[in-house]
């Protein structure tokens, strides 16, 4: 039996200025909530934890290479790694293995010079854990393409990985969903959704970006998202896998 403990979308902003544009997301809160999730960790001693992007809330412009004010790119570039950093810090404090990707509001190269580049898989309470770091295209659909494409087919083809799978992205591969007026699932899903029948390896696609979540079971595959953590009353969700490939779902909230 793994015990996964998931949460996605922090759009944490401590040492950036400001908040989120959107006043429901709680940026500068959440390191009381982290601190708060802590002492649940203690009580439900998952054996990894997985966060699945948006740890930060990055301005846009400053993601495209610019400022929103009078200070400088590099400065926020540099308040961005500090804020990882304490992200990092606390997941390290915590003591309990980690899985982390980057979301489309983080700055992914300072999330890269603070975690590290797109990790190799790794092996923890008997799953093996894929990290993908994919991208949006102009219509802000998610893609999956050239290399992250090729360790996705890699994953569930290769005789070296023939074994129990979780895949940890930022982005949906079901169910289809739209929002915003826009599509919340991968452009290929289908196409995705079939090669991980085919596999048979993969136990779970744990994802994020959707704010108020979701939670699907397809072909056996748990496709499961959490409401967004910076969002009250702060979800989260815990899974229960066990050898066999059956699995418990429970979530759980900070104000609940």
């Amino acid at each position: 039996m793994a015990r996964l403990l998931h949460f996605t979308d922090m759009h944490l902003r401590i040492n950036q200025p400001g908040t989120a544009s959107d006043p429901l997301r709680l940026s500068r809160s959440m390191p009381d909530a982290l601190d708060r999730l802590a002492e649940q960790i203690k009580e439900l001693t998952p054996d990894v934890l997985v966060m699945s992007g948006d740890l930060l809330d990055v301005p846009d412009e400053v993601k495209d290479g610019g400022t929103p004010d009078d200070r400088s790119h590099e400065e926020w570039v540099e308040s961005a790694k500090a804020d990882f950093q304490l992200i990092r810090d606390w997941f390290d404090a915590t003591a309990v293995p980690y899985v982390v990707v980057p979301g489309n509001h983080d700055l992914e190269g300072a999330f890269a010079d603070v975690f590290e580049p797109p990790p190799k898989p790794r092996d923890i309470a008997g799953l093996r854990f894929f990290c993908f770091w994919d991208e949006l295209a102009d219509d802000k659909q998610p893609l999956r393409t050239g290399a992250r494409k090729e360790q996705f087919e890699d994953a569930l083809t290769n005789p070296e990985h023939d074994c129990p799978q979780v895949h940890v992205q930022h982005y949906m591969i079901d169910p289809p969903t739209v929002g915003k007026g826009k599509r919340y699932e991968y452009k290929t899903a289908d196409t995705m959704k079939e090669a991980l029948k085919r596999s048979d390896r993969v136990r779970a696609v744990l994802s994020g970006h959707y704010h108020p979540g979701s939670n699907a079971t397809t072909d056996g595959v748990i496709h499961s998202l959490p409401p967004a953590f910076c969002e009250a009353p702060h979800a989260f969700r815990i899974y229960d896998i066990a050898d066999d490939g059956t699995s418990t779902i429970t979530d759980h909230a900070l104000d609940l």
